[in-house]
């Protein structure tokens, strides 16, 4: 699958994951040059998340360039019911339409704060202190 490289106003590379997989393990600068920003929900990689089973780990050298950004398992702590939302959920809410929407909405905003926060951590330099390796 090719990488979209045509956005306007947004100069780089662009794929969307969840058309091959939603963690991919791919050689995403094959010649090495750059960075790859890899905005994500957890904050490790597991190729093949459709066969997660076999429990692979990423290929190094195709995260060599790679810069994970994902809420930390704090943040994700904090979130009603100690989770992201996902699409279980229309069967834990079943009926529920409302509560399941408002959990969301907490977690949206709980989100937009973590954005606020990340984008503060670069505009600010914080972000060096912040950043681990994988």
């Amino acid at each position: 699958m090719e990488g979209v490289s045509t956005i306007e106003g947004a100069p780089g590379l662009f794929r969307d994951g969840g058309i091959l997989d939603y963690h991919l393990d791919i050689p995403f600068l094959p010649d090495g040059d750059g960075l790859v920003l890899y905005p994500h929900f957890y904050e490790k990689i597991t190729p093949g998340w459709f066969d997660k089973a076999l429990n692979r780990k990423p290929c190094n050298g195709n995260m060599e360039n790679v810069v994970l950004v994902a809420p930390s398992k704090t943040f994700v702590k904090s979130l009603p019911y100690a989770k992201i939302p996902d699409r279980k959920d229309f069967s834990t809410f079943k009926g529920k339409d409302i509560q399941r929407k408002v959990y969301w909405k907490t977690v949206l905003e709980k989100n937009k704060q973590l954005g606020e926060e990340f984008f503060e951590a670069i505009q600010s330099g914080k972000i060096r202190q912040i950043v681990k390796p994988l």
